[in-house]
């Protein structure tokens, strides 16, 4: 998987989500808690940066992939925007 680089807000708020959430893989590994985490922490991410909405989920999808909470991650389009 190949992202264009994040930066200034963006990138220090990525980077705490993505250590929230290997904290919360740490302890609950691939369980209902660790899901529910990732989804709060995706949807504060995409909530403070909506126009980013699909790059920051890719982001979060991949990262849990990395740590091993999924085999594969499904990446969303970016190009498809909600009607």
């Amino acid at each position: 998987m190949q992202f264009s680089p994040v930066h200034g807000r963006h990138r220090d708020s990525l980077r705490q989500a993505g250590e929230r959430l290997r904290a919360h893989y740490a302890r609950h590994r691939r369980s209902a808690a660790f899901w529910d985490a990732y989804q709060q922490i995706q949807n504060e991410l995409a909530e403070a940066f909506p126009e980013h909405r699909a790059e920051l989920c890719n982001r979060m999808a991949a990262f849990a992939q990395r740590l091993g909470a999924v085999e594969e991650a499904q990446l969303v389009d970016a190009a498809v925007r909600p009607g």
